[in-house]
């Protein structure tokens, strides 16, 4: 069983002799050949086993040893090392205990304050295979990767760093850094081309903000958090295992579903399926032990499915050498696509209609005149006041003629000369839920928000 280690652990491929590995292992090794290496922020040594004695005990005879082995890389980027940190305790500490995913098997993993260390089993061994650099999957691939993620979801549903206070978030603060140069990053020389509203380094920067800010915990879960093409594999049998575990952290559950339906499918098989295996990942989540949603009766789930395909940004700024140009270039288009398809910036310049029905308050006249003018005009308007605005008092509460309430200055003259009438009707049903009764009202005079299926 994997185990953590608070001694030194080697940061040179020539430390990984046979006495480490019989210490490391609990048996007796003879000798172990170094069979090949894949080089990288985490290194991958691949080594055969021959042991001294024989045993009818498990072990491995094929192994894989991902860590930092490079001292100048752990000198000039020691982020690498957090890394290898984190996902060899996911080995020691989470993987013990998962149920109804693949992934590698590990033997043994431990940390210490300059590395991370995993031993786990070498997969060409067991018959596996690995995606291309650029290829797209079937949509019965891609449900049997979301069955994975719902399994992983459902057994921890509704937990935080709270109830696991080691599994701090490296994620966002991360993904944020990186997107800080995105107005000279996106113009680089060879760079895929982006539509202009993409260009827009200020403005994507405060949607991802506002996504992170404002993810809805209604799903939140531990999260495999790094889904895309390059961190899976294919079982002997066809099935997918997940790999690099190195970016694990509570968030919205979506975050993990979006990310590998972006990355796996062409363009047109997520536009044609991608309801159908958002409805398999909602099933096999309750199936597993997770709570029943409904998309169709119940507006959140769908909000929040649109919100988090901010985390596919990664792919129009992925920084030069962290993937290959290929890779970078198809997923780019698919993320682009997908942007295009669900209006993703736009969206999350929407007051968050899940945040009406999270509120102790009664939402104001200011909150429903906001939540209907972003409806009806969501393009016309890059920034639109905040529910932490509206709190602050920092919304007008003046009166129209018409008895209602103001609108933000420079939305007004964008409304239909029927607004009125939408007003009203919206205050007759505020004794359901708000968010249904926006939705509802809205969906009766044709001007819904982009939160349904296509037509």
């Amino acid at each position: 069983m994997p185990e953590s280690s608070n001694g030194r652990l080697p940061t040179l491929p020539s430390d990984l002799t046979p006495e480490w590995f019989s210490a490391k292992l609990g048996h007796k090794i003879k000798s172990v050949v170094n069979t090949r290496n894949i080089w990288g922020t985490a290194s991958k040594l691949f080594y055969t086993i021959t042991y001294e004695n024989e045993s009818d005990e498990a072990r491995p005879a094929d192994v894989c040893v991902k860590g930092v082995f490079d001292p100048k890389m752990i000198e000039a980027q020691p982020w690498t090392v957090s890394l290898a940190q984190r996902e060899a305790e996911f080995f020691s500490k989470v993987a013990p205990t998962v149920s109804h995913m693949v992934f590698p098997k590990g033997w043994w993993s431990g940390t210490d304050e300059k590395q991370g260390i995993a031993i786990m089993n070498d997969l060409v061994s067991e018959g596996c295979t690995f995606p291309a650099e650029v290829a797209s999957y079937s949509v019965d691939k891609v449900k049997n990767g979301v069955e994975q993620l719902a399994g992983l979801h459902a057994q921890y549903w509704g937990q935080s760093q709270e109830d696991h206070p080691w599994i701090w978030n490296n994620y966002d603060p991360a993904m944020a850094f990186m997107c800080r140069s995105w107005d000279e990053v996106v113009r680089r020389p060879g760079r895929p081309q982006l539509p202009e509203y993409l260009m827009d380094g200020t403005r994507c920067n405060e949607a991802l903000d506002r996504y992170y800010a404002e993810r809805n915990p209604r799903f939140r879960t531990l999260l495999h958090g790094d889904t895309h093409i390059g961190n899976i594999y294919f079982t002997a049998d066809d099935r997918i295992g997940f790999l690099d575990w190195s970016a694990f952290h509570f968030g919205s559950c979506f975050h993990d579903v979006v990310y590998h339906m972006t990355a796996m499918l062409s363009i047109e098989d997520r536009r044609a399926h991608e309801m159908e295996i958002l409805d398999h990942y909602l099933e096999t989540l309750h199936k597993l032990g997770g709570p029943k949603f409904d998309r169709h009766n119940d507006p959140e789930v769908l909000v929040e499915y649109k919100r988090s395909f901010m985390t596919n940004v990664i792919w129009l700024i992925c920084p030069d050498g962290l993937q290959s140009k290929e890779r970078v270039a198809a997923l780019c288009e698919r993320t682009v696509a997908t942007y295009d398809d669900h209006r993703v910036i736009d969206f999350m310049y929407h007051v968050s209609l899940s945040q009406l029905t999270s509120t102790t308050i009664r939402p104001s006249r200011s909150i429903l005149n906001i939540v209907r003018a972003q409806s009806l005009a969501p393009r016309r308007f890059s920034t639109l006041p905040s529910l932490g605005q509206i709190d602050r008092g920092q919304v007008d509460e003046g009166s129209h003629a018409n008895g209602a309430s103001k609108v933000p200055k420079g939305v007004e003259e964008s409304l239909p000369e029927s607004e009125p009438v939408v007003l009203e009707k919206i205050q007759e049903k505020l004794p359901e839920s708000v968010e249904r009764a926006v939705l509802n009202v809205l969906h009766d005079t044709g001007d819904a928000p982009v939160t349904g299926e296509k037509n």
